[in-house]
Order: C-alpha cells, then sequence, then structure tokens
C-alpha cells in the first residue's frame, strides 16, 4: 500500500513538472519576431498557398488535425473570426494534419471559409519548420504583413483567448 502511494505521489510530481515544462518550453519567444519559413501549402483542389503571397495581410496557420477534438473545438472560433476579421487584414489557413477524405467532412459541418491543406506530411513539415516539432495539436501561428512570426500557440484557443490574439495584433 505504501508503495503504491509512493509511485503516484511520484507520478503526480512528473506530471507537475513535466506540465510547467511543456507551458514553458511552448510559451519560449524564440521564434517571435524572426521571418516566417518560406512555406507554400496546397488546398484540396490543388490550388498553391505561399506564405510570400500573403505579404501586407496578418496569416493565422492553425495545425488541425480531424481526431483531435480540441481541434474540432477551435474551428467554428476560426470560421468566425475569419468572418469578422477578414476586412481588416486577417487570412487563416488550416493545414491539416489528415488526408483530404477526413478533411471534407469536417470542412462541410463547420462551414469552413478560409483554405484548408489536407495533406498530412506537408501540415507536419510546415509546423516544424514552425516550431512544433512534437507533433501537438492544434497548433496556431501568426504571422505579421512583412512575414514575421508575430505570436503562436500550441494547445486550443478560447475564444477570449483566439480574440485577444487577433485584437491585440490586427490594432498595431
Amino acid at each position: 500500500m505504501r508503495q503504491g502511494f509512493a509511485v503516484l505521489a511520484l507520478a503526480l510530481v512528473a506530471g507537475i513538472a513535466g506540465f510547467y515544462a511543456y507551458q514553458r518550453i511552448d510559451r519560449s519567444p524564440a521564434l517571435i519576431g524572426r521571418e516566417a519559413p518560406p512555406l507554400v501549402l496546397r488546398d484540396a483542389a490543388g490550388q498553391a498557398h505561399a506564405l510570400a503571397a500573403l505579404r501586407g495581410r496578418w496569416v493565422l496557420l492553425n495545425f488541425w488535425a480531424s481526431w483531435c477534438a480540441p481541434c474540432m473545438d477551435e474551428l467554428p472560433l476560426l470560421v468566425d473570426a475569419q468572418r469578422r476579421y477578414a476586412a481588416q487584414g486577417l487570412q487563416i489557413l488550416g493545414p491539416a494534419l489528415d488526408d483530404a477524405d477526413a478533411v471534407a467532412p469536417v470542412i462541410a459541418r463547420f462551414g469552413i471559409n478560409y483554405p484548408v491543406m489536407p495533406d498530412f506530411a506537408a501540415a507536419d513539415a510546415a509546423m516544424q519548420a514552425l516550431g512544433n516539432d512534437r507533433g501537438a495539436l492544434p497548433y496556431s501561428v501568426l504571422i505579421d504583413p512583412q512575414g514575421r512570426i508575430a505570436d503562436r500557440v500550441l494547445g486550443g484557443l478560447s475564444r477570449d483567448a483566439l480574440e485577444s490574439l487577433i485584437t491585440s495584433n490586427l490594432g498595431q
């Protein structure tokens, strides 16, 4: 019984330490202010979406997958944000770590109004190039009109967090 409690206590301490280390690493500003890599992602129709072609606009890359529950929670918020902030220069892109067959029903279900790129390998490579080498989802990266990384968020965005991310940056 004592050994069970010791193992449980050790696991709890390790979990808490891991959580704080994870949070600290993911908040690292190392990429903030750096130029975004020259990514080109293709949507399901084969149309290329190059970050360089979007200079002059704010770009929010939201990496997601159909099997990711927090990603599904974010999608309606992102659809709403694209609708509300497009006129102010926001373009959301949705690289999906999935294939086109898995993504199509999600696009229809949520009425996604921004380009979605269903290519696991390309999305994973882009996500790693933008600082997420763990493959954790969802992962969002905000790129400013000059093509520099303005912010990044690993994990789900609440309505308030997304609103804050957008309004605090678009107003600059």
